[in-house]
């Protein structure tokens, strides 16, 4: 950051994300201000700019500097199956537990969250990971993947399903051609992957209601990280209340949730940070442990 910037402005800051929610709808007031500020220099040099109240003054003149701020606020390094150890412990632990339970209870539906999807790896690597584990069995479940993001230049290039190969490297073998068809603009998801995903706009941030319900499994990897305290505990609250029962929480693998939540829920994983809410089985485990010792 700029020695002018650091000095001069920084008590600005709170000033200027103050008009960014209330003039542009992107509300960044509760994030890490070492985040905020380290991603807000990068726009301030794109424009010239050398203030906070410059900048202001800029996108007063400029509205569309909204959008292209809202990206690089939030902008987050991804790819499909970025976490190979989480989507494996997901395929393992998750998916014969509840689609044991949803067979079971004679239920075919399956509702997914990627709760910031970006260009759209995880959402359809998660769609990706179900075909594979349901194989034959895929078209007996209504199987929905919600993909939501604050950043709409992102959410457009995700619902085109188009990727170059590079994006692709990372694939594990064989899937590139089995879930995706090459053509002049790269590689395309095919339809029966494309079709389980719906991508809309949300922001996780700006609202303790949850977009959806009932859902049975929600990802919600490398976001608490850029978050306060206190906006992490409302963001957990309100995805823990939009789960079904047994419902499945996914974090990023350096996130743990807050003290209040992990009361509710078990861990599955000592890696992957992969929670279930607690049942009574678990408790009278954990009673029943205690009394061991």
């Amino acid at each position: 950051m700029s020695k002018t910037v650091t000095e001069s402005n920084i008590r600005g800051l709170g000033l200027l994300l103050e008009k960014i929610c209330r003039d542009g709808g992107y509300d960044f007031r509760d994030y890490k201000p070492g985040t905020v500020v380290r991603r807000l220099e990068r726009r301030l040099q794109a424009t010239g700019n050398e203030s906070y109240l410059d900048y202001m003054q800029f996108l007063d003149a400029h509205p569309e500097e909204y959008n292209r701020l809202a990206y690089t606020l939030t902008i987050a390094v991804s790819g499909f199956f970025r976490s190979h150890a989480t989507f494996e412990r997901v395929a393992k632990l998750v998916l014969p537990e509840l689609v044991s339970h949803k067979l079971n209870h004679d239920e075919h539906r399956l509702r997914f969250w990627s709760t910031a999807s970006a260009r759209g790896e995880e959402p359809y690597s998660i769609a990706i990971m179900l075909a594979e584990f349901l194989g034959d069995r895929t078209s007996d479940f209504d199987i929905q993947v919600y993909a939501t993001d604050i950043n709409q230049q992102t959410l457009k290039q995700a619902q085109t399903g188009t990727y170059s190969l590079k994006d692709l490297e990372n694939l594990p073998e064989g899937k590139l051609e089995k879930y995706f068809t090459r053509s002049n603009q790269g590689y395309v998801v095919k339809d029966h992957i494309s079709k389980m995903v719906r991508f809309s706009y949300f922001d996780l941030t700006s609202t303790v209601s949850p977009p959806f319900t009932e859902l049975d499994c929600v990802f919600c990897c490398n976001i608490l990280i850029y978050l306060q305290k206190h906006l992490q505990e409302r963001l957990l609250s309100m995805l823990y209340e939009a789960l079904a029962t047994p419902g499945y929480l996914v974090l990023g693998e350096v996130e743990t949730p807050t003290d209040n939540l992990r009361r509710k829920l078990t861990r599955l994983d000592t890696k992957a940070k992969i929670y279930r809410q607690r049942v009574d089985d678990d408790v009278e485990k954990e009673r029943s442990h205690k009394q061991y010792l």
